[in-house]
């Protein structure tokens, strides 16, 4: 079990701090008795061992505890990203037939409007709440029409992660308990950690690299970990590292390029630094000079990877990764990486699809085995990523077959966003593409065609907000007269817009 990791770590260091949230200071026992807590209520009725728990919370104390009780009393954790809109939240909560639901109160308007109407299989929300000393829990009950036939087929998963797609409704990523360990002890190799080090986590906590690469990797090894809370800057980050000491730091390339190009850099006292591990997208080789240049004692790591890969794939170190330039690294211990060329295994520099075969892959895509068939075949995972491995086995990423955006190392796929403006009154066509941008590596742009009258774009926006999560809403939106299409009257992405 996911739980073994705390109960392990409270054994061998009981008394020493494990978390540290907004002021809030939890020792491993402190930490393992809130847990335990919160299990005991969960375990009380029959809807969480073996059903989908919804764990809808940002970065909190109460995130980390709830994740642990929900494994413990033996139900799936799905984390949810709660900056979305209602129907979309709604529709999550039906297709993945959510049991239960763990959330915190400030989120208690979202979820009843959710909520309203059907609650299809829902049994219970409960407003957890950790002011320091005691967790207190605020339960509603709700009465199902009927609970629902086990999905899987064996084991259930330990952990059912998003991962955008072509529609308004995610992909469910099945991890089991296993694929997430695995993972674990293999970062936990190639990073070397102490009990002694401080980790930093400033991004989302809900996606796969805050989870099982940062929360579940420091609670592994007796860290102390740092989870940092309301708007991330640059200047906030280096003060946090400064004022905490903190040695080991996660983050993207965009966060990165903004701390070293800040105007006040040389004011943070980062000494304490002795690791930063970054991912999420690739970063300029120029950049990489420059944060080594800026960091010069520290262990630069670029890792790669993505949520059906648990998801470290590949990891590259300080030395190789300013001597082998523009390489993600090699495999992680357990994990084997080769390049397919038309069902035929690539040779060295020669360009291919990356496979990825290991105990961190995925059980599956949840109720889409259609899905699930073309992803994982004959025991390996189909990344839909390009690139190509050289003589000594290091891996170079090229990019992806598909469409996809990649936006301060969020992945994103247009045809979402399309679906959403489509559905505004009055547009008649819509092209939704990544372009350029320095801050945030690319930035989501939305060219749209009305069926005749003058769209209010802000209005259009206000329609994105409520229909997606924040960071997939389109930073720019045009509107054109008409937009250029193929011979097959598909609306062509690579076009040139005039006066734009």
């Amino acid at each position: 079990m996911i739980y073994d990791l705390l109960d392990d770590a409270v054994k061998k260091w009981n008394n020493k701090t494990a978390v540290i949230c907004n002021g809030n200071v939890k020792t491993y026992s402190e930490l393992s008795n809130m847990v335990d807590y919160i299990a005991k209520e969960l375990k009380k009725y029959k809807g969480c061992a073996g059903n989908n728990i919804l764990l809808a919370m940002d970065n909190s104390m109460e995130f980390v505890e709830s994740f642990f009780a929900i494994n413990k009393a033996g139900g799936t954790i799905i984390p949810v990203y709660m900056n979305m809109g209602e129907s979309k939240l709604k529709s999550i909560i039906e297709h993945y037939e959510i049991t239960c639901i763990l959330t915190l109160k400030k989120y208690k308007k979202k979820i009843d409007a959710a909520l309203e109407g059907s609650v299809n299989y829902l049994e219970k929300v409960l407003y957890i709440e950790d002011n320091g000393s005691t967790v207190t829990i605020d339960s509603i009950d709700y009465k199902p029409g009927f609970r629902p036939a086990p999905y899987y087929k064996g084991k259930n998963p330990g952990m059912i992660l998003f991962s955008s797609g072509t529609t308004n409704l995610p992909k469910g990523i099945m991890l089991s308990d296993s694929n997430i360990l695995s993972n674990v002890t293999a970062i936990s190799e190639y990073l070397s950690l102490t009990c002694e080090d401080k980790v930093l986590l400033m991004k989302n906590i809900n996606h796969s690299s805050s989870i099982t690469g940062e929360m579940l990797v420091s609670i592994h090894n007796g860290c102390l970990l740092h989870i940092q809370v309301g708007f991330i800057t640059a200047a906030s980050i280096m003060d946090t590292i400064s004022r905490h000491k903190i040695s080991v730091l996660f983050g993207v390339p965009t966060i990165l390029t903004a701390m070293i190009t800040h105007s006040e850099f040389n004011k943070f006292d980062m000494n304490s630094l002795r690791i930063i591990n970054f991912y999420g997208a690739s970063m300029a080789i120029s950049k990489i000079r420059e944060l080594a240049d800026k960091f010069p004692k520290v262990n630069l790591i670029y890792s790669y990877g993505l949520t059906e890969a648990s998801p470290r794939v590949t990891y590259i170190k300080r030395e190789d990764l300013l001597s082998k330039e523009g390489s993600s690294g090699i495999p992680l211990k357990g994990i084997e990486v080769k390049i397919m060329v038309d069902k035929q295994e690539a040779r060295a520099y020669e360009q291919g699809e990356i496979y990825v075969k290991g105990p961190n892959v995925m059980m599956g895509y949840y109720k889409n085995e259609e899905k699930t068939k073309q992803t994982l075949v004959d025991g390996y995972l189909l990344t839909g990523d390009l690139g190509w491995l050289d003589s000594d086995g290091y891996l170079y990423v090229k990019g992806r077959k598909d469409n996809m955006i990649i936006k301060s190392g969020k992945n994103i796929y247009p045809e979402e966003i399309e679906a959403v403006l489509m559905g505004y009154p009055g547009m008649k066509e819509v092209l939704v593409r990544g372009e350029a941008d320095d801050l945030v590596g690319e930035e989501i742009v939305a060219y749209v065609v009305s069926d005749g009258e003058e769209l209010k774009l802000f209005q259009v926006l206000k329609h994105c907000n409520k229909a997606l999560e924040d960071y997939k809403v389109p930073g720019r939106i045009y509107q054109v007269k008409e937009l250029e299409k193929t011979v097959s009257n598909k609306i062509m992405r690579k076009q040139v817009f005039e006066g734009i």
